[in-house]
């Protein structure tokens, strides 16, 4: 599924430097009742699912065996990835993301690479008095190998979709895929996240109990999820587990998480640094616990007598640099054990995702087989140059990263008789004929699938072509009898220094130990093939239009107008097990509700405002070569659903058969949405309806060609209401400009915003008589600011607007009862 929305600015925390592991963070507590706010209409829409969702939990937790003891393993977090990609880089392998699960699953169990590290073999990252409250969640996190219907899965689904270059509201690309979140942990996979100001945040989670099941889970961007250094999973995973970042949930005048044994701190550490230092290494006179000071003095958040030992830099819930995050903490695992568990009065919000029936319904338990043969083949034009002209070339673009260096054929069929067995996975092509050509991909590849388990009897090894067993070296720590009891080796004692102990242990001593774990792995080797073929994939057109007439009229009273000459072009929905798209793909509809001449025009209609989608009609091809000035003209009517429409019509045309298309004009928002606020289906009233001119402004006159087309793209993102397009003709500019000078119309505001001194300047109204007024946000008649017959071809009006409240405003232009042309302005305090 291919969709464009237009952005809005997202509230997120968020830090503009890459080199920062968790410094673009963009969760927070209550930062989706904050974006309910903001997007009211697309979570009233997830009302139902999530009431569906809430339903089918209540029902297995009648049921639920509390008695379950984890002491037998670990508690297994099902989790599906959602790769939402454009055949690009973010389009990443299975292979990164259980490199990244892999990671993740180490960290959050206190088994970090970089836990026993020394910075330049100057100092411990993870210092003795932090150390000794290592936290070990004692979780798993696991690719889910059956889906929600019981169908074996890999784990990871790939939707092609431009929803994957950022969306707004953010959640919205979860809409595209999604799996029950009671069941499994989801994982959303995306080239770019919005970050509201220009920042990049690099991911974000939705708090438990926070709301809305049907948007939880993880969004995170693909250089993160395949970063074997980013610890940005681990952050993100940290909050869908209930953890606050260090500073930002409590209250006080110093930051504080509300967890015992991490100290207070004034906010986030993205570390302060010396000149000429290496960035990201912690400032000494910050973090004293290596430099010898003498006991007694107060350190980190000053306001806190009891933080002794400074700033806990190193913690996952922090912003500090990838290379020196490192551990969670004992009471920030008490945490995530309150989610998973609860107490002995309410269940853990979490507790089904891990329980023994969804572990097995997920094909989560140990020696579970993995799906084989599961990769899918997919291609697509790698400039969505879907119709081109006869000798101009196809650039497609296959998915051949996700198949590994395991591929034995990979070939192209273009449908003309030529393929391409070379493994290209970009070729180019040209058609030397036109029509309708049928796409064929094929591969070939080995795979070897891999089944785990802690012991020996769970593996199925009839099937397998060997089985290995990997021993891993935990780090352990505890009392010295402790690691005893479970057979550590190397123990050692470890002593909290002179700055003492800033919460309450027992003694200032605790031993760190190794200890050997064993996993069983068994492998199968299959040969694997997959095909797809798209038919009418690419469309082959004549270099010259067939159309050569003086003018065009199209009305739409005969209905066949609309997939004829006028030709739509709407996205298709993939499948969505949970059918979360909060919107209809509406696209455009011959319809009699209303017309500007006659009784039939085309809507583009809208679903109470909730509508998110783009869809245009592209006309046939037109030889206007023999035009002197040739020149588009359409009627149009719209409104808005809310204060605040962004939906918006933007007219392209194309002198290549569609290969490429170029910017002729655009109505803007506040110009679609001229008729003002309709809180039910618009219909337009017959003074509702505008003209629009539309031709080469610059001098080129490029659209003097024999092969032009014409295309009308209406692009909404929630706030619309039905729009209506009637009456195109093609022809001479000089015949189409008469009596529709206001076409040309202008209207410039300055300054805007303004504090109640404003000049609007009317453009190309000349020889008009025109009524210029002020509206306020609910279509109300605030101020007449003008009235007469505009006499040059700029006209200046001075408008004092002291006396009115701040706010946002309209200025609207009307001539002979119809709407001319519309801007807004906003009032703010000196």
């Amino acid at each position: 599924m291919k969709k464009r929305i237009l952005p809005i600015i997202l509230s997120t925390l968020f830090f503009a430097n890459l080199s920062y592991a968790q410094g673009t963070c963009g969760s927070y507590k209550g930062y989706l009742q904050d974006d309910i706010k903001k997007h009211p209409e697309f979570y009233q829409n997830l009302q139902q699912q999530n009431a569906e969702l809430e339903k089918a939990n209540e029902g297995f937790l009648k049921n639920i065996n509390r008695a379950k003891s984890i002491e037998q393993g670990k508690r297994i977090i099902p989790v599906v990835v959602h790769v939402i990609h454009e055949m690009g880089n973010e389009n990443i392998p299975v292979s990164d993301i259980q490199n990244a699960l892999d990671a993740l699953n180490k960290n959050i169990n206190g088994q970090s690479d970089k836990f026993l590290d020394k910075y330049q073999n100057q100092f411990p990252l993870t210092p003795d008095v932090f150390a000794a409250v290592r936290g070990e969640a004692n979780v798993e996190f696991r690719l889910a190998k059956l889906d929600p219907q019981g169908n074996p899965t890999n784990g990871v689904l790939r939707v092609q979709s431009d929803f994957t270059n950022g969306t707004d509201p953010n959640n919205l690309v979860k809409t595209l895929s999604y799996w029950n979140s009671y069941q499994y942990f989801n994982i959303w996979v995306v080239r770019t996240i919005n970050s509201g100001d220009g920042g990049i945040t690099l991911g974000y989670a939705q708090f438990p109990q926070g709301g809305f099941m049907s948007t939880d889970g993880v969004v995170i961007l693909w250089n993160e999820m395949n970063d074997p250094q980013s610890t940005t999973l681990t952050h993100e995973a940290g909050h869908w587990l209930g953890l606050c970042h260090t500073w930002d949930c409590g209250g006080g005048s110093c930051g504080t998480d509300n967890v015992l044994d991490t100290p207070p701190q004034h906010t986030s550490n993205g570390f302060t640094t010396d000149p000429g230092a290496d960035p990201g290494v912690p400032d000494p006179s910050k973090f004293p616990w290596h430099v010898g000071v003498p006991s007694g003095v107060i350190y980190g958040c000053e306001a806190d007598s009891l933080n002794w030992a400074g700033e806990m830099y190193m913690n996952y819930m922090d912003y500090t640099n990838d290379n020196f995050c490192t551990m969670f903490s004992k009471g920030q695992v008490e945490v995530m054990n309150e989610t998973l568990e609860g107490d002995t009065a309410d269940f853990g919000f979490r507790i089904h995702i891990w329980s023994d029936d969804n572990i097995a319904a997920t094909g989560t338990i140990d020696g579970f087989l993995s799906p084989s043969c599961d990769k899918e083949v997919s291609f697509d034009e790698d400039l969505s140059h879907y119709t081109i002209c006869v000798g101009s070339p196809s650039v497609l673009k296959g998915n051949k990263s996700i198949f590994g260096n395991n591929i034995t054929k990979w070939e192209w069929d273009f449908g003309d008789g030529n393929t391409d067995v070379t493994g290209n996975n970009s070729p180019q092509h040209t058609y030397a004929v036109e029509g309708s050509y049928n796409l064929s991909l094929k591969v070939e590849y080995s795979e070897t699938t891999e089944a785990k388990a802690y012991n020996l009897s769970d593996l199925d090894l009839t099937n397998a072509s060997s089985y290995d067993s990997i021993i891993s070296t935990l780090i352990v720590q505890g009392t010295q009898a402790e690691l005893n009891t479970m057979g550590a080796s190397n123990i050692s004692p470890h002593t909290i220094d002179s700055l003492g102990v800033y919460y309450d242990m027992q003694d200032s001593t605790f031993y760190r130990g190794e200890l050997d774990e064993t996993i069983y792995v068994a492998y199968y080797i299959n040969s694997c093939s997959s095909t797809i073929t798209k038919s009418n994939f690419i469309t082959v057109m004549p270099s010259v239009g067939s159309n050569n007439a003086s003018s065009y009229n199209y009305s739409f009273e005969n209905a066949s107008e609309l997939g004829t000459d006028w030709i739509i072009n709407a996205s298709v929905d993939g499948e969505n097990i949970w059918n979360f798209t909060t919107f209809e793909d509406k696209t455009w509809e011959n319809t009699n509700r209303a017309a500007s001449e006659g009784n039939s025009s085309v809507m583009m209609p809208a679903k109470d405002g909730a509508i998110l989608s783009t869809s245009s009609i592209s006309s046939a091809a037109y030889d206007l070569s023999g035009l002197t000035n040739p020149a588009i003209k359409f009627s149009w009517a719209g409104a808005a659903a809310n204060t605040s429409p962004v939906n918006e019509l933007n007219v392209y045309y194309s002198d290549n058969c569609g290969w490429s298309w170029k910017s002729l004009g655009s109505l803007t928002p506040y110009q679609v949405a001229s008729a003002g606020l309709y809180n039910s289906s618009f219909m337009p009233k017959n003074y509702e309806w505008n003209d629009s001119i539309m031709y080469d402004r610059i001098g080129t006159n490029a659209l003097k060609s024999e092969n032009i087309r014409f295309k009308f793209e209406y692009v909404t993102n929630g706030s619309s209401n039905n729009f209506y397009l009637d009456n195109i003709q093609i022809g001479e500019e000089s015949s189409l400009l008469q009596n529709v000078n206001e076409n040309n119309a202008r209207l410039e505001i300055f300054p805007n915003p303004t504090n109640g001194e404003a000049t609007i300047v009317l453009e190309n109204l000349n020889d008009m008589n025109v009524q210029v007024e002020l509206v306020n946000i609910l279509g109300a008649e605030v101020m007449l600011l003008y009235t007469g017959t505009v006499v040059n071809k700029y006209h200046a009006i001075d408008a004092n607007l002291s006396n009115l409240e701040n706010g946002i405003y309209f200025v609207n232009v009307f001539s002979d009862g119809k709407s001319v042309v519309t801007d807004k302005i906003i009032l703010y305090s000196k």
